[in-house]
C-alpha cells in the first residue's frame, strides 16, 4: 500500500536512505573482523585510519536514519490521510449511514497504520539488511555463512503452519469491535434518557457483555500472535545461532577460518536471521490487517465509482407514478398509488401516521421500500432510484454537521452571498445571520438553536440546491403558526416544484396546493 499511496519520489528515497542505514549492521561486523585480527596479529598500524573510516561511516549512517525516520513518519501521515478521505467518500455514497464506520475510520485504521504500513517499510528495509549481511558473509566464508543460513531458514518453514489461526482471530475481532462501536454509539446517543431514569448502571452493566466479548477476541488474537513469536524465538536461536556457531567453531581450530571470520560472520548472522525473524513477525502483523486492507479497496472502488448519468435540472417537465406499492420491512403499507407532477406545481401529501407517506418521499430519491409499475421522466420510462438528482430533501429532523452555518447552508458549494443571504431572510432565518454570522459553528453550538431554525436551515439548504423537484417532509412541524405561514407564502408564491408531507393542517390550506395524494385511499388496497 505505500507505494501505490505515497510519492514516488519520496518513496524512492525512503528506499535509499532506508539502504544506507540498514549497513550499520554490515559496517559494525567490518569493523569487528578487523579489529579482532588486528589484536591477534598485534598489528595497530592501521588503527587511525580505521578510526577514521569509523566516524565518517558512523555519521553518514545516523543522518541516512534520521532522514529515514522522517520519510517513515510522513508516509504513515499522508497515507493515512489519502485513504480516510477516499474511504469517507466511499462511506457517503451508501444510502443509509453504517454504524460500523466510525469504528472502521479509528481503531481498525489504527490498527493499519501499525500493523500494515510500517509493518511493509520495516520489511523492505529488514530485505535490504539480509541482502548485504549474506553478501558479506558469503565473501568471508561461504560454508558457515551456508549454515547459518540453512538455521535460519527454518523459522521461516515454521511461521507458515501459523498464517490461517492469526488471519481467522483477526478477523474475530474486527466483527467483535463493531458491534462495540456499534452498541456504544447507540447507548451515548441515550445519555440523556438513561439519567432521566437512573439506569446509567444497567446500560454499562449492558455494554460490558459486548466489551467482554470484543476483550476476549483481542486477547485470543494476540495470544496467538505471542506464541507464535515465542515459538519462533526458541527455534531461532537453537538452528540459527548454536548450532551454526559450534561449526564455525571447529572450523577455527582445524585453521580453515580466521577467529575474526567467524565473529563477523557470528555478527553478520545477526543482520540476517533477526530481519528474517521479523520479516516472519512483520507478515503476521499484515495478516491481521488483510480484511482491513480488502474493505478498504472496496471503499474506494465505490468511491471512484462515476455517478449515474441524471436529468439535467433545466430538462425537467414531468414526473408520474404509476400504480406504486409501498413495503417496510416486508410489510406492505400502500399500494395503487398513481400520481404526476409537473414543474412549477405544488402537491400535498395527507394520510394517517405510518401510511407509507414519508417512504414515498425515500422510494422517489433512492428507488427502495416500493416498486412502481411504471415511472416516467418527460414522458420517457425511467428505472427507480437512477435520477435521486432531481430531488431535494428537507424535513422535521434536520441533519446538521459539525461546521459553520455557511457550509451547512451550501455543503460547500460555490454560490454567491446574496443569493443565501436572500434564501435566510425568505425562511426568517435573516436575524440569526445578522447576530451569529455564516462563520457560526454549529458543532459545539447545534443545541443552542431551536429545532424550528434547525429545520430552516435544512430547508434553506434544499432550496439553494437548486434541484427541480423539492421533497419536503413535514417541515411546518416545529414551526410557529406564524412562522410556518410566512415560509409557506414565500413557497408557494415561488416558482418552485415541490412535493409537501403534511400532517397538521386545515381542510381549506389544501385548495393552496394543484394536487393532493391522499394515502386514505391507498391503504388497504389488494
Amino acid at each position: 500500500m505505500i507505494y501505490h499511496n505515497y510519492s514516488h519520489l519520496k518513496f524512492f528515497w525512503l528506499n535509499v536512505f532506508g539502504l544506507i542505514y540498514s549497513t550499520l549492521n554490515i559496517f559494525a561486523a567490518y569493523m569487528l573482523s578487523n579489529l579482532i585480527n588486528m589484536a591477534t596479529k598485534r598489528q595497530f598500524s592501521a588503527l587511525p585510519s580505521l578510526v577514521t573510516q569509523i566516524i565518517v561511516a558512523l555519521t553518514i549512517i545516523l543522518i541516512s536514519g534520521l532522514l529515514f525516520n522522517y520519510l517513515k513518519t510522513d508516509a504513515v501521515k499522508q497515507i493515512n490521510t489519502k485513504l480516510r478521505s477516499k474511504v469517507l467518500k466511499g462511506m457517503l455514497l451508501n444510502k443509509e449511514e453504517d454504524s460500523s464506520d466510525l469504528g472502521f475510520l479509528t481503531n481498525d485504521f489504527k490498527l493499519l497504520e501499525t500493523n500494515r504500513y510500517e509493518a511493509e517499510i520495516e520489511i523492505l528495509i529488514y530485505a535490504y539488511t539480509v541482502i548485504l549481511a549474506l553478501g558479506y558473509a558469503l565473501y568471508l566464508n561461504w560454508f558457515v555463512t551456508l549454515i547459518y543460513f540453512v538455521g535460519s531458514a527454518i523459522p521461516t518453514i515454521v511461521s507458515n503452519f501459523f498464517q490461517k489461526p492469526i488471519q481467522k482471530a483477526s478477523g474475530d475481532w474486527t466483527k467483535a469491535n463493531d458491534k462495540y462501536v456499534s452498541q456504544t454509539k447507540n447507548i451515548l446517543a441515550g445519555t440523556g434518557t438513561f439519567n432521566l431514569y437512573g439506569k446509567q448502571d444497567n446500560a454499562v452493566k449492558q455494554n460490558k457483555r459486548v466489551v467482554d466479548r470484543l476483550e476476549e477476541k483481542l486477547a485470543k488474537m494476540n495470544v496467538l500472535n505471542n506464541n507464535t513469536n515465542t515459538y519462533l524465538n526458541v527455534i531461532a536461536i537453537a538452528s540459527a545461532f548454536l548450532l551454526p556457531f559450534a561449526f564455525g567453531t571447529l572450523l577455527v581450530v582445524n585453521g580453515q577460518i580466521t577467529l575474526g571470520a567467524l565473529f563477523a560472520i557470528t555478527q553478520l548472522s545477526n543482520s540476517f536471521v533477526n530481519p528474517i525473524l521479523q520479516i516472519l513477525n512483520e507478515r503476521n502483523n499484515l495478516s491481521t490487517t488483510k480484511g482491513i486492507v480488502n474493505k478498504i479497496k472496496q471503499f474506494i472502488a465505490k468511491g471512484e465509482q462515476k455517478p449515474q448519468n441524471g436529468v439535467a435540472t433545466d430538462d425537467f417537465k414531468q414526473l408520474e407514478v404509476k400504480n406504486l406499492t409501498l413495503k417496510r420491512q416486508g410489510k406492505e403499507l400502500a399500494s395503487q398509488i398513481n400520481f404526476a407532477v409537473a414543474k412549477g406545481q405544488k402537491v400535498a401529501v395527507i394520510g394517517p401516521s405510518g401510511s407509507g407517506k414519508s417512504t414515498m418521499l425515500q422510494y422517489l430519491m433512492y428507488g427502495d421500500y416500493g416498486q412502481a409499475q411504471e415511472e416516467l421522466l418527460n414522458q420517457k420510462a425511467v428505472q427507480p432510484g437512477s435520477f435521486t438528482n432531481l430531488f431535494a430533501y428537507s424535513s422535521q429532523s434536520a441533519v446538521i454537521f459539525a461546521d459553520s452555518l455557511w457550509f451547512n447552508l451550501t455543503l460547500g458549494a460555490d454560490i454567491p452571498r446574496e443569493k443565501v443571504t436572500d434564501v435566510c431572510e425568505h425562511l426568517e432565518l435573516g436575524q440569526l445571520v445578522k447576530e451569529k454570522g455564516f462563520n457560526y459553528q454549529l458543532g459545539d453550538n447545534a443545541d443552542q438553536l431551536s429545532g424550528g431554525q434547525l429545520a430552516r436551515i435544512e430547508l434553506a439548504r434544499a432550496i439553494l440546491a437548486k434541484r427541480p423537484i423539492l421533497l419536503l417532509d413535514e417541515v411546518n412541524a416545529s414551526l410557529d403558526k406564524a412562522t410556518s405561514q410566512a415560509i409557506h407564502d414565500y413557497l408557494f408564491d415561488s416558482d418552485f416544484t415541490f412535493i409537501e408531507v403534511i400532517h397538521h393542517y386545515e381542510p381549506a390550506e389544501l385548495k393552496r396546493y394543484d394536487a393532493v395524494i391522499d394515502f386514505n385511499n391507498y391503504i388497504g388496497n389488494h
